[in-house]
């Protein structure tokens, strides 16, 4: 007997479909919605992973943003904390919090979620770029929402990104005091192996 599997999500390039969803944030490189689009998925990294948006599946998770009824705010469990947004849960801009944050990381993509007969909508951001716009994704079309043309809030946006392999440079200081630990190290292994005065002929 066989037992099939859950069938992997797969997922649809947003200027595939009707709706001009790969222009709603600037600037971008990329955007994809997760299938089915009705699917109503809630993300995590594994799903974002295992179904390997823009061809990664090494994305790490910084934190999201909620639609608290007025404005896009930290989400008090896991508050992002690369970009920061300003805005409501329809439209605003979005920036940076770390302007030397592609020296370390090759990509950052967010990802939006709202909630019945929509799925998630992720844009990779366009490399280097340290501000820009966003409105929501959630429009009809290309989701099956009830009464055309009736756009969706934004309920949340999540935060991945991948690392660029670079780390940190530890600064002109954190190298002196690792030189000055090594000499103090050489000079108390040498002082140990002087013989003491009384053993001496």
């Amino acid at each position: 007997m066989l037992v099939a599997g859950p069938a992997s999500a797969s997922l649809i390039n947003c200027s595939d479909v009707d709706g001009g969803l790969e222009n709603k944030v600037n600037p971008n490189q990329g955007c994809q919605i997760l299938e089915p689009l009705g699917g109503n998925q809630n993300d995590s990294p594994t799903l974002i992973n295992n179904t390997a948006f823009f061809d990664y599946s090494d994305w790490s998770f910084d934190g999201k943003y909620d639609d608290d009824g007025d404005a896009l705010t930290p989400d008090p469990g896991d508050p992002a904390t690369i970009v920061s947004f300003d805005g409501d849960a329809e439209s605003g801009t979005w920036g940076l919090v770390d302007l030397d944050f592609w020296a370390s990381f090759d990509n950052l993509m967010m990802v939006f979620k709202d909630g019945g007969n929509t799925n998630l909508v992720a844009y990779d951001i366009t490399t280097g770029a340290l501000n820009g716009d966003y409105a929501t994704p959630f429009t009809s079309p290309p989701f099956p929402l009830p009464g055309q043309g009736n756009d969706r809030d934004i309920s949340h946006v999540s935060i991945y990104y991948r690392d660029n392999g670079h780390g940190e440079i530890p600064a002109p200081g954190s190298l002196l005091l690792v030189g000055l630990g090594l000499v103090m190290l050489g000079w108390s292994l040498r002082r140990r192996k002087k013989p003491a005065p009384g053993l001496m002929a």
